[in-house]
């Protein structure tokens, strides 16, 4: 059943190219156009809502929808959809900006081994924020903002203070430190700290190693996402990425491995430059599966809109 399911996506999938077809070229690039001018359009009236529209300023906008389809070993299929849209408003500040993402595109312990079958982007559960961004230093990035999370027709405001310090020690080894911290006016707490680590060991293939740990007063326990792989990149769209990830739980004192997991990704365009498709094998022991020995594959097809 499972070798069935994988031979249906792909078939899927093929047919998904013909996306390249000349006949198809000029619907794929109207839609496109028409959907970033919108875009363009939205956030010129949301910065010329509050600053003088004679300014020659316009905002650089950026969309995102990913779409996800998922098998596993004993587990129902799985679909997904996510958005991410950022909205720059320089007539107001050149410094702000105004984002919006789905839970899953906010959460940065996320890993794909769960998707949601939600198959409404409505229906998601959503942050919008507001952010400053400033460099305080040529290595260090500070955002401040306010935001409100949309969850089943309630608003949650929050604060929301990010800071990443970025060095070097020698030229193939770079280093990223961070931190988000989020106060909600309910008093509700989340804090997440990251680590991550590059290191070239050929010009064009390197290592990564990213460590992130997550903090919610609302649960009794942290999160923990460690994340090994060796990037293979050929170009801006085309890549291969072979890894590990341990995700763990720290309760008190107590850590508690949920999940180990070995996984390949690669990744190429589709259609010209904006839309691109990533292929995701995995191997993974979790308690879904009486922490047997599972194989997972997902596909995700991902849309991406510009303004600049």
């Amino acid at each position: 059943m499972f070798t069935i399911r994988i031979i249906f996506f792909l078939i899927i999938f093929t047919l998904i190219g013909g996306l390249h077809a000349e006949n198809n070229e000029s619907m794929l690039d109207s839609y496109h156009d028409d959907l970033c001018l919108w875009l363009v359009d939205t956030s010129n009236s949301i910065d010329d809502y509050f600053i003088d529209v004679n300014s020659t300023l316009r905002s650089d906008t950026q969309a995102e929808i990913k779409t996800s389809f998922a098998v596993e070993n004993g587990q129902q299929s799985e679909y997904a959809m996510r958005l991410k849209l950022r909205l720059n408003l320089p007539k107001i500040q050149k410094k702000l900006r105004l984002i919006l993402e789905d839970e899953d595109s906010d959460d940065l312990l996320y890993d794909n081994s769960v998707l949601n079958n939600n198959h409404q982007l409505e229906k998601k559960n959503y942050f919008l924020r507001i952010e400053y961004f400033n460099y305080m230093l040529k290595e260090l990035n500070i955002a401040s903002g306010v935001g409100v999370r949309l969850r089943k027709q309630s608003l949650h405001p929050y604060l929301n203070l990010k800071a990443k310090y970025y060095f070097e020690d020698r030229a193939e080894y770079q280093s990223l430190i961070s931190n988000r911290f989020r106060l909600y006016i309910d008093g509700d707490v989340e804090n997440t700290i990251g680590y991550d680590t590059l290191h070239y060991i050929e010009k064009d293939v390197y290592i990564s190693f990213r460590n992130t740990l997550g903090y919610k007063s609302i649960e009794d326990h942290q999160k923990m996402v460690n994340d090994l792989s060796i990037i293979k990149p050929y170009n801006k769209d085309k890549r291969v990425i072979l890894g590990v990830l341990l995700f763990t739980e720290i309760r008190d004192k107590d850590i508690t491995v949920v999940y180990p997991q070995l996984y390949g990704i690669y990744r190429n365009q589709l259609y010209k430059d904006w839309i691109y498709y990533e292929l995701n094998p995995s191997l993974l022991v979790r308690s879904e599966n009486n922490d047997e020995l599972s194989m997972r594959f997902m596909v995700n097809i991902g849309t991406i809109f510009r303004t600049n």
